[in-house]
């Protein structure tokens, strides 16, 4: 029985620990996915579609991205319009950006396809992603391709006689297309910002992207700008797609942490048993003096030896499969995904988590049990 319950936390141990791991390989892998469609810091603000920048603005952000030499304060222009090409149509973002955004964005590094650089096309230029070309339709740059940008002018003066002139548009070329995120290939086209500014008539950018991890730098711009703006870092800019993920990991951390409750009971059932196949030991030391306290620090003992010993082993066998799965491959995810093995990352804190609920749960139960075999 001893070797059962053993057997059952090692079990539970296990597999907390290789879930665990899964998870947070999981986590890592998208947030690689991100790693070069989000920036390291987006300055959005709380209200309104622009970031409205007073001088105090300006003059705070050119001397912190003089404090801070790595950093980069890329202003973006963003407007969601309408893109035709030939019967083809898709919505998107339009991005107005310098060649700053680019290189940050490493778009070069994930081109697809792109035009001739000797040919001059003029400023009017666009990239896509390549979500967005495939439904517009368009597969290579060379010749460059023609794109109509629809965008609505709602005023005061438009009415149901003059529909035709609340809508602006533009033809521009296609310069290039990149694979960089499926969200961000899909939903979002880059455009040198001097024709996008005049084209959507901003005067403010959309929002702030810093090419900064720093954690001091993003300290220093959330008291400055308080609660005008929303800084967000990589994972926080797809904060509902990580909380759904976080979610999911608490339920099965729950899951799991019940699945290890109902192993220590066997824990409380081997130390029963122990007891009564020792009942007439126990007679005899309670005879020659021993006390209810030392009878039960004895089985409570022996039922965390049993606790520690399940523990250890399911430590060992939950690494030993982790290790295999990161550095061999024993479980596929199938074709079309990034990477042939499900991934898994090794993490300090979820050995110290899977410890805590093990052992809380097995002193648990054997304080419990002592109690039960060992009466007043």
């Amino acid at each position: 029985m001893s070797m059962t319950a053993l057997l059952g936390l090692a079990l539970g141990t296990a597999a907390m620990t290789v879930v665990l791991s899964a998870f947070a390989g999981l986590e890592d892998l998208v947030g690689d996915q991100f790693q070069h469609a989000n920036p390291a810091l987006k300055i959005s603000p709380s209200t309104g579609q622009y970031l409205e920048l007073s001088k105090a603005d300006s003059v705070f952000v050119s001397n912190t991205a003089a404090k801070y030499p790595n950093s980069v304060f890329e202003p973006v222009y963003e407007q969601r319009v309408l893109l035709t090409q030939g019967e083809h149509q898709h919505i998107a973002y339009l991005l107005g950006v310098s060649q700053e955004y680019i290189r940050e964005h490493h778009l070069i590094d994930h081109l697809m396809t792109q035009a001739d650089p000797a040919l001059d096309l003029g400023g009017n230029t666009m990239a896509l992603g390549a979500g967005v070309a495939y439904h517009l339709g368009i597969s290579s740059t060379n010749p460059p391709p023609i794109i109509s940008i629809y965008l609505p002018k709602i005023t005061t003066k438009t009415n149901a006689l003059n529909l035709s002139e609340s809508v602006k548009a533009k033809n521009v070329f296609v310069t290039s297309i990149h694979n960089v995120q499926p969200d961000y290939d899909a939903n979002k086209v880059v455009a040198p910002k001097e024709w996008v500014k005049e084209f959507i008539e901003a005067d403010a950018p959309s929002y702030l992207e810093v090419y900064d991890e720093n954690n001091a730098l993003r300290r220093e711009i959330e008291a400055h700008f308080k609660d005008r703006v929303v800084v967000a870092d990589r994972l926080e800019q797809e904060a509902t797609l990580f909380k759904v993920m976080r979610s999911e990991r608490l339920v099965v951390i729950a899951i799991l942490a019940f699945v290890v409750f109902l192993a220590s009971f066997g824990v409380v059932s081997a130390l029963t048993i122990i007891a009564l196949e020792k009942d007439n030991d126990i007679k005899t030391l309670w005879a020659m003096g021993a006390s209810n306290e030392q009878l039960r620090k004895l089985f409570f003992t022996n039922g965390m030896y049993i606790t520690l010993s399940g523990w250890g082993t399911g430590m060992l066998l939950g690494t030993a499969i982790i290790l295999l799965q990161k550095y061999v491959g024993l479980i596929t995810l199938g074709s079309g995904y990034v990477q042939e093995y499900y991934p898994v990352t090794l993490k300090l804190e979820h050995f110290l988590l899977t410890t805590i609920i093990v052992l809380g749960i097995g002193t648990i139960m054997s304080l419990w049990s002592t109690k039960n075999v060992v009466r007043d």
